[in-house]
């Protein structure tokens, strides 16, 4: 996207459970509560480590459909 931007795409996410879920129609629900556990789990830290720069944010979301998710990181903008 941009040098600041990093998309990370994630498939066969969903475990069976997860799966069952959005066939009886918690969807949402799911949803909900996947944004709030990964959030927690998914430390800027570690990132910061890996990536050698800043992460201002991470943002997540699913595709349940395509049993996909993507992580979005937005990074501290190199100044070279």
């Amino acid at each position: 996207m941009n040098s600041r931007t990093l998309v990370v795409d994630r498939q066969g996410i969903l475990v069976e459970i997860e799966k069952e879920l959005i066939r009886s129609g918690f969807s949402e629900p799911l949803r909900l509560s996947k944004r709030r556990l990964e959030k927690r789990l998914l430390d800027p830290k570690v990132f910061e480590t890996i990536l050698s720069t800043l992460v201002i944010d991470i943002f997540v979301d699913w595709d349940f459909t395509l049993d996909k998710s993507y992580i979005i990181f937005i990074l501290k903008p190199n100044h070279s």
